[in-house]
């Protein structure tokens, strides 16, 4: 992968952003109308579309040669979390929330999930996927002894 001049990556950020844009009033509108009175029907419909706004992302990026920046690595681990402990959270609180919504929910995302893993592991093959996220290798001693020293700070 070269990496893309000025112009190019402009060109990237706003055809992402096309794609993005492109599902999320869509995905917005099926969300509010399957908690409400649509139901599961709508709430998968939801996650359907943000799953094309992913698929269209690495479109992009198969176009453009590149792949997700850690900008957009974070912002999408940030919303994914964030939506994940309020299923919880709303979940555990409101026990009409849970009747209607769990099942759909948990659906989508786990469906979401394998989606992305599927992603690392055809992009990436299994072993640099996970080493990608093995963070612990990061910190192991190079050839030296790993156990602290007497005098070692922590």
């Amino acid at each position: 992968m070269t990496p893309l001049d000025k112009n190019e990556a402009l060109d990237r950020h706003a055809l992402v952003m096309a794609c993005w844009l492109a599902v999320a009033l869509p995905a917005a509108i099926l969300f509010e109308y399957g908690f409400g009175r649509g139901g599961t029907t709508y709430i998968l419909a939801g996650f359907a579309a943000i799953l094309s706004g992913f698929v269209a992302h690495v479109i992009a990026n198969v176009v453009y040669g590149t792949g997700f920046s850690p900008r957009e690595l974070g912002l999408g681990l940030v919303i994914y979390g964030l939506a994940l402990v309020l299923f919880v959270v709303l979940s555990l609180v409101s026990a009409s929330f849970a009747a209607h919504n769990f099942l759909p929910l948990s659906i989508g995302f786990i469906a979401t999930g394998a989606v992305v893993v599927f992603y690392l592991i055809t992009r990436y093959g299994a072993r640099q996927a996970f080493e990608a996220f093995d963070v612990v290798r990061d910190f192991r001693s190079n050839g030296r002894d790993s156990r602290r020293q007497p005098g070692d700070l922590l």
